[in-house]
């Protein structure tokens, strides 16, 4: 029997990760600080994905905002096939 994945701990994990990686990207792109491989350039790329992120402070907490909820969808949307394909492989279909 394989493992299966809580959808519930994906989507909270996804939810903090991403949300705290466009928190910093943002906070980073607000104050021009180019370090790990991350530039204000990548920032724009990453918000031309995300109406209204703009670097400054109150962007940073919208930023927060869009990653905890797009983390958290794709997070247990991530458990949730993981699951489905686990239930496929135990009943046989390959």
């Amino acid at each position: 029997m394989t493992a299966k994945f809580s959808i519930k701990a994906w989507a909270i994990t996804g939810g903090i990760l991403w949300g705290a990686y466009l928190f910093l990207a943002t906070l980073l792109a607000t104050w021009k600080i180019n370090t790990f491989g991350f530039s204000v350039v990548s920032f724009k790329m990453i918000a031309s994905i995300y109406p209204g992120l703009g670097t400054c402070v109150p962007g940073a907490f919208l930023g927060l905002l869009y990653g905890v909820i797009c983390g958290a969808v794709c997070g247990g949307l991530f458990a949730f096939i993981h699951n489905w394909a686990v239930r496929l492989c135990e009943m046989g279909w390959k």
